[in-house]
Order: structure tokens, then C-alpha cells, then sequence
């Protein structure tokens, strides 16, 4: 018979995620992306000297999230 007080061998869990963690990262980069593409909107930029400038920021922002999206993309891919 079995003692009711003896630890009970357990399955591993695996590591659990959290999809919140996901939404805020998501969220805190659409805010300050959109932060960028409404500064290079602007006639006197917050962000940036000059409209050229707040321009050459946002296009290099978007080019940074392209760049990512293509490296996740190739982690998919990976054997």
C-alpha cells in the first residue's frame, strides 16, 4: 500500500510562456514606431533637427523591423 505522505513523482511541466509577455513587447514597438512615423508627419519634428532627418529615422526604424521579421523567418526555417 502505498503511504499517502511520500512525495508522488511528477511529469516535467514544460516551460510555460506567457502571451502577455508578447503583446507588451509588440505594443511598446508599435508605440514608439508610430512615435517615429508621426514625428517624420510633422512640419518641426519632435524627435529629430529636421523633417529630413525625422524621415531618415522612421525609414530606418522600418527597415530594422523588416530586417527582424526576416531573421525570425529564418529561424523557422532552420533544421
Amino acid at each position: 500500500m502505498a503511504n499517502a505522505t511520500a512525495p508522488q513523482a511528477t511529469a516535467p511541466q514544460s516551460e510555460s510562456f506567457d502571451r502577455k509577455d508578447l503583446s507588451r513587447v509588440f505594443s511598446r514597438l508599435r508605440h514608439e514606431v508610430g512615435g517615429l512615423v508621426d514625428d517624420a508627419n510633422r512640419s518641426r519634428p519632435f524627435y529629430a533637427k529636421s523633417k529630413e532627418e525625422a524621415v531618415a529615422k522612421r525609414d530606418a526604424a522600418l527597415k530594422v523591423i523588416s530586417e527582424l521579421a526576416d531573421r525570425i523567418d529564418a529561424l523557422k526555417k532552420q533544421d
